[in-house]
């Protein structure tokens, strides 16, 4: 299905911010108390949602940033003494945490059904074009400086064990593709293990919902529109017992000679992709599996993105630039999904 959709031309914006879904369920309703709790982790901010009449917001929120903190120590490339800046810095066989393991393994299987287009080993690319750690680069790096950065590249040159893997000297791991995702899987599981079926956890803009709302339907996001001068809505989304996750290249990017450069680096080629697709949603059950999809699918661009969403009976919301303005295009399996979620909020709704 496809919506011809109108904006403003794609302009010059700096301004280094993650791609986000901005939330936009208030939800709160009288017959059920909802506990909501926010607060910052992993260079961005995090909100939580519970329909529940018995959680303490206080102890949830000591409980989710003790956890977010420890995932901090894990996942970020920002922290010398992280785990993974320590694996970084070091090769061969190396035990390694049960979260890194998990993250590692998601990341192979979707290495795998991309076709290499999601790469988390591109790190030493990611620092050479001056979106990691060590901040902006002099510009765009000269093709002999990338072809030795891919040197350094590469997910089949590790060796997933049980508790180990094994990697050459060099190969630089960046989990930022997929790590919020992960850790919104893992906050909403401890959610569920706590009895608590209906809430909504967002972490830098991906998500997990579950059950319905206060007020008895589903959870509804906002999508943002890939527009570079202002942050608004493109279009909402009902989300039921679904995890959302979204990737683009208006956000985060430098503009050199008149030229603009995304922080999303092709791992096959090196450079920043260049096409027509705007952003990709992607609906999953599991955020971190979304969030890894995504990234994925924006590299790979409009088309292969659909023939492979298509293909594996994927949830895909592509926005993309035409023609001054946008369009959408939405997988088979998602409009199949919206069919049934429209349909069981009407009857919610038309309940006496």
């Amino acid at each position: 299905m496809e919506i011809l959709l109108t904006s403003t031309p794609w302009l010059r914006n700096l301004a280094p911010i993650a791609i986000l879904i901005g939330l936009i369920s208030g939800c709160v309703d009288s017959r059920v108390s909802t506990v909501e709790i926010s607060g910052k982790t992993m260079g961005t901010t995090y909100h939580i949602k519970v329909v529940s009449d018995d959680l303490d917001p206080d102890s949830l929120k000591k409980d989710v940033d003790a956890q977010l903190l420890q995932f901090n120590q894990v996942f970020s490339t920002y922290i010398p003494g992280s785990e993974l800046s320590r694996i970084n810095v070091g090769y061969g066989d190396m035990q390694v945490s049960r979260e890194i393991l998990q993250v590692l393994f998601l990341s192979r299987e979707i290495h795998q059904l991309s076709g290499g287009a999601f790469d988390p080993t591109v790190g030493a690319l990611v620092n050479l074009w001056g979106f990691g750690p060590s901040g902006p680069g002099k510009g765009v790096p000269s093709d002999e400086e990338i072809s030795q950065a891919m040197t350094r590249a590469g997910f089949t040159r590790i060796v997933l064990g049980e508790q180990t893997i094994t990697k050459p000297e060099g190969l630089v791991v960046d989990l930022s593709a997929i790590a919020k995702g992960y850790a919104v899987d893992v906050i909403s599981d401890a959610l569920k293990a706590m009895g608590e079926h209906r809430y909504l956890v967002e972490i830098g803009g991906e998500i997990s919902a579950s059950g319905m709302n206060g007020r008895d339907v589903p959870w509804v996001i906002g999508i943002e529109a890939p527009d570079i001068k202002a942050r608004r809505v493109q279009r909402t989304l009902p989300i039921l017992n679904m995890g959302v996750a979204t990737s683009g290249g208006y956000r985060n990017f430098f503009e050199h000679e008149g030229q603009m450069y995304s922080h999303a680096l092709n791992p096959v080629t090196g450079w920043p992709v260049k096409h027509n697709l705007a952003s990709v949603t992607v609906l999953h059950p599991r955020a971190g599996y979304a969030d890894g999809l995504a990234t994925a699918f924006y590299v790979l661009g409009e088309v292969a993105t659909m023939e492979l969403a298509e293909a594996n009976k994927l949830m895909v919301l592509s926005i993309i630039r035409d023609q001054g303005g946008y369009r959408e295009v939405t997988s088979t399996e998602l409009d199949r999904y919206l069919a049934v979620i429209a349909g069981e909020t009407e009857a919610l709704v038309s309940k006496p």
